[in-house]
């Protein structure tokens, strides 16, 4: 007589249907963890290319900027810092990238940055964020320059106020982050 080992297939539809049951309340906490991340890691992102811009400007004692750019070679004014960035050495003082044939030499792109995941929205007042020789944040023509850069997440099940990260750039030039009670700013979760 012979014994055969394996499950039946009653066994195999009940552990299918305990799966599917498991994944069923893991995956949204699942979804809710991948945007958070996503949320800090663009966040994060954005700290580090202003604090690189700023240390990039007292290092070759000139100014650098930081600007919205939909194709990695020049800014642009228009729709939010989700379409990517650019910091480059701005040596024509123009807050985009030129290149001229005569006067101070073309604009270098240093770093460039893609666009964010289709779910994060960055809004804010600035279109650009431009650095002096001495790290101080200034307008290009030569005014005081600070602003907010708020950080959104579309996705649903996420906590309001886990949402958002609301970049404060001071009169110093340094970025302060908060976590703010998610406002009319933020894109409503879809």
């Amino acid at each position: 007589m012979r014994t055969f080992r394996g499950f039946t297939l009653i066994e195999l539809m009940v552990s299918i249907a305990v799966l599917a049951i498991l994944l069923g309340i893991a995956a949204p906490s699942f979804r809710s963890m991948t945007a958070s991340s996503d949320l800090r890691g663009v966040s994060n992102e954005l700290i580090t290319t202003l604090a690189q811009a700023r240390s990039e400007a007292i290092k070759r004692g000139g100014r650098v900027t930081v600007c919205m750019s939909a194709d990695g070679a020049a800014c642009i004014a228009t729709g939010g810092w989700e379409q990517g960035w650019i910091m480059f050495a701005d040596n024509t003082h123009s807050g985009t990238t030129a290149s001229i044939d005569t006067g101070p030499p073309a604009d270098t792109v240093l770093r460039v940055f893609p666009s964010t995941s289709s779910n994060i929205v960055i809004n804010g007042n600035m279109t650009y964020v431009s650095y002096s020789a001495d790290g101080v944040s200034k307008q290009m023509d030569g005014g005081f320059l600070a602003g907010t850069l708020q950080v959104c997440s579309k996705v649903t099940g996420i906590a309001d106020s886990e949402r958002a990260r609301k970049l404060v750039l001071n009169n110093a030039g340094r970025v302060l982050v908060s976590k703010p009670s998610v406002d009319a700013s933020c894109p409503a979760p879809t």
